[in-house]
């Protein structure tokens, strides 16, 4: 049994115009700690405009079986939701992931995003323990508003009392993808694309629907599984979310903890939002992973980052005014 994975990707706009580099910075860590052997297919999903670069820029990786996926072969439905109020790219990149079931020949994929690295030596027993997806739980309650959302959209109980998956990274059965698709299409009458895109004002989230669609088919404990003994977490206990002031977020983050013996988790993510170059993280990484990052052009365009933001401050307003 071997393992696909999934790896939205966007290089214009906001906090992304560096995101080649950090996905050197991937891949650098994935060829270092697992090989290529570990994976399928790794499916890089882009937008159109943005194909052609891609297809360039993925030459660096291609000692992976990287394809890379035009957005407007296979999901046009996003072409449908084009007015500035209905574009939210964190939607459409969590759509992606969730398509992700339709889109490999393996069973489990990992679920990757460019601010995402690997800190230790990993292979198929280490992510499959027992034959099923490695799991990493925190409280629903971190993160309330998300599961009751989703709750509301699926019907169900979001039970905040309970523990579910962590973020991405992660590993998702492509079964369970499909049997969300399914539901939300029996619910709604429509296409599980369009019903989750219609609802852009609503902040749903890939993983909260997949898990309370799985817990309500009881499906959870045949699909995921916490670490067996002695064996390390999917995520470290820390990553760094915030820049901090003077880099302190960064500058604060003990590499050679998380990289040497006593690491407890095989990825860790610097977020992207926090706009720490990538040769900043690079020099930090470089002791442990040996790292190459290749020539890119870094669109760093201030149009995009005003559409954006006219996107968000009217999904805000309409929302105020439904209430």
């Amino acid at each position: 049994m071997t393992i696909s994975a999934i790896l939205p990707l966007k290089t214009k706009g906001r906090h992304y115009a560096d995101n080649i580099a950090r996905c050197d910075i991937l891949f650098s860590s994935l060829r270092h700690f697992a090989g290529a052997s570990l994976f399928d297919r790794i499916l890089i999903v882009v937008p159109h405009d943005e194909f052609e670069a891609a297809q360039h820029y993925a030459k660096a990786w291609s000692d992976f079986p990287v394809v890379v996926v035009d957005e407007s072969t296979r999901f046009a439905a996003f072409k449908d939701f084009n007015a500035p109020h209905q574009i939210r790219p964190w939607h459409r990149q969590q759509i992606i992931k969730l398509a992700a079931g339709e889109m490999v020949d393996t069973e489990y994929f990992m679920v990757f995003d460019p601010d995402v690295f690997a800190l230790r030596p990993f292979d198929e027993a280490t992510l499959l323990p027992g034959g099923r997806a490695l799991t990493h739980y925190q409280s629903r309650a971190r993160e309330a508003r998300y599961w009751e959302a989703s709750g509301a959209l699926l019907g169900v109980e979001p039970h905040l009392e309970r523990s579910a998956l962590w973020w991405t990274p992660t590993l998702l059965s492509s079964t369970l993808c499909r049997s969300l698709h399914r539901r939300l299409e029996e619910q709604y009458s429509e296409d599980w694309m369009r019903v989750l895109l219609a609802r852009y004002m609503v902040d749903w989230t890939e993983y909260t629907l997949y898990w309370l669609n799985a817990e309500r088919e009881g499906l959870l404990d045949t699909y995921h599984a916490p670490p067996l003994p002695g064996m390390p977490e999917l995520h470290a206990d820390e990553s760094v979310w915030f820049a901090g002031r003077d880099g302190q977020g960064l500058a604060n983050w003990d590499a050679a903890k998380h990289l040497g013996d006593d690491g407890q988790g095989l990825f860790a993510v610097i977020q992207s939002n926090t706009r720490i170059s990538p040769t900043t993280i690079a020099d930090k990484l470089a002791p442990f992973i040996p790292i190459t990052l290749q020539p890119y052009d870094r669109h760093h365009s201030l149009r995009l980052k005003a559409v954006e933001l006219y996107s968000a401050v009217s999904r805000r307003i309409l929302r105020t005014l439904a209430r």
